[in-house]
């Protein structure tokens, strides 16, 4: 009895013990086999990748399907047994997945790299020393002109304003380099065409050019067309102006700080000069300021300047300006004759407040000329411009370098949104009547911007302009009003 009491007292005790080691055993049975079916879906997800990566693009998405995923033993092919002494294939015992994890990242830094984000493929090498990007624009403009005393000035047309296409990319950290040929007011020509080198001078970054490179003079003189708020510069960047006009074939330096820079630039006549005389010399330099930039309010002061020699070949030494958009060439402010021009000596400043979505910019610019004789005549313009993005987005100014920019736009319509849309309104006035033959004129401006995305923008600009040409008509003033809409795509 005493030996049946301590086995009915054994049988007791262990009972517990063994019902609580069989549930710790379905727990960690239920465990691994959990960790199996995870390790067979990396595995299934790793093999579909290796696979893509060997396997044509056409098969690729096909692999990488998570439909079309299979489990690793049916990957696995069957394969007979080695002979006695002979070592076994490579792939009888497949490397563990962080090994084959690294092989693949290893395969993905050897690959160049594309980027998307500027419009059109940005291509850069593997260690990021070679990149490559094609650059683009069209700018196709309808118009009309009416209230003109001169039937000649009323007048609907359309026209490609600029048809651009070139690339751009960069060597090593520093050396960087831009290409681009344009069509434009009936006529093709080379634009931008130069190679730079970017380090760092006194502190702050600095740039070195050599080429076909677009003024630094004023805002809107410094900025492209695809920038400018309105549909072409205002008057201060497209009358007062050197001989060579907008770009300058020669040298460029530019240093830029903390909201801050200045440039000088030093170059002949322009780069489709037919060579048969000497090169004039244009000397120019640019400086900005932003005294005020917080995250509500920016001020932007600059100044800039130029002399220029002027070559004896030089058929204009000051250009006609176009009042109502470059489609109507017989609606423009003459500069009048003046022959023998030797030099010229050219003073800008320039005023912005910029406060969130709102913008407002002042400029104003003289040039005086000078020719063999001693004679000398005085150019001016001035505009005063204002606008405000109902939208929400800031104003696209890039204190950078000084000058306009491109908004990005909160809500694309290719996103779904409604994009952005921006009011702008501008009063301008050029003045060439110190030249007894020269002209003057006024416009007053009203313009919608409708950007689609950060590429495509659409405009409309109404403008009321007064002219006065003392050549045409016996100096009669007229006056009239031009609509122009612009489709513009960038890249």
């Amino acid at each position: 009895m005493y030996r049946g009491a301590l086995l009915v007292i054994g049988l007791s005790a262990s009972v517990p013990v063994a019902a609580q080691s069989g549930d710790d055993v379905v727990r960690l049975t239920r465990l691994v086999e959990a960790q199996q079916a995870q390790i067979a879906r990396l595995e299934a997800r790793l093999a579909a990748i290796e696979g893509a990566a060997a396997r044509p693009a056409a098969d690729a998405a096909t692999i990488a399907s998570p439909a079309s995923a299979a489990p690793p033993a049916a990957l696995a092919q069957a394969r007979p047994p080695a002979p006695l002494g002979q070592a076994l294939p490579s792939d009888a015992h497949p490397p563990s997945l962080e090994q084959r994890l690294a092989r693949i990242e290893r395969a993905q830094r050897d690959d160049g790299h594309i980027d998307w984000s500027k419009g059109t493929p940005e291509f850069t090498s593997a260690d990021g020393r070679f990149s490559f990007r094609p650059r683009g624009r069209a700018l196709i403009d309808w118009a009309t002109t009416t209230g003109s005393e001169q039937p000649g000035r009323n007048m609907t047309a359309t026209q490609a304003r600029s048809l651009r296409l070139g690339f751009e990319g960069g060597i090593g950290k520093h050396l960087s380099y831009l290409l681009e040929g344009d069509f434009a007011d009936n006529e093709v020509a080379i634009k931008s065409a130069y190679i730079a080198w970017t380090t760092a001078f006194m502190g702050q970054q600095a740039e070195f050019a050599l080429g076909n490179r677009l003024n630094d003079r004023g805002l809107d003189g410094s900025s492209g067309t695809i920038s400018v708020p309105f549909v072409e510069r205002n008057f201060v960047g497209q009358g007062i102006i050197p001989v060579r006009g907008f770009f300058g074939l020669g040298a460029a330096a530019r240093v830029y700080g903390d909201g801050w820079h200045v440039g000088v630039q030093v170059s002949g006549d322009d780069i489709s000069n037919p060579g048969n005389e000497s090169d004039g010399l244009t000397i120019g330099a640019r400086a900005h300021w932003n005294p005020i930039r917080t995250a509500d309010w920016l001020v932007h002061l600059g100044l800039w300047g130029f002399h220029e020699r002027i070559a004896a070949d030089a058929a204009r030494p000051s250009r006609s300006i176009a009042v109502g958009g470059f489609f109507n060439d017989n609606l423009r402010i003459l500069p009048g004759t003046f022959t023998g021009a030797r030099s010229g000596n050219a003073l800008g400043y320039e005023l912005g407040l910029f406060r969130r979505a709102l913008w407002a910019y002042g400029e104003y610019g003289g040039r005086r000329l000078e020719n063999i004789a001693g004679t000398r005549i005085d150019q001016s313009a001035w505009a005063v411009s204002a606008g405000w993005f109902l939208t929400g987005e800031n104003s696209p100014y890039l204190s950078r370098g000084g000058v306009w920019s491109r908004p990005k736009v909160l809500r694309p319509v290719t996103s779904g949104g409604r994009g952005a849309i921006e009011l702008a309104t501008r009063y301008e006035e050029l003045d060439y009547s110190d030249n007894a033959t020269g002209g003057r004129g006024t416009a007053l401006t009203l313009g919608v911007n409708w950007y689609l995305n950060n590429f495509v923008r659409l405009q409309l600009n109404a403008i009321d302009w007064t002219i006065a040409n003392p050549t045409q008509r016996s100096g009669a003033t007229d006056h009239g009003q031009t609509l122009i809409g612009r489709a513009q795509i960038a890249f």
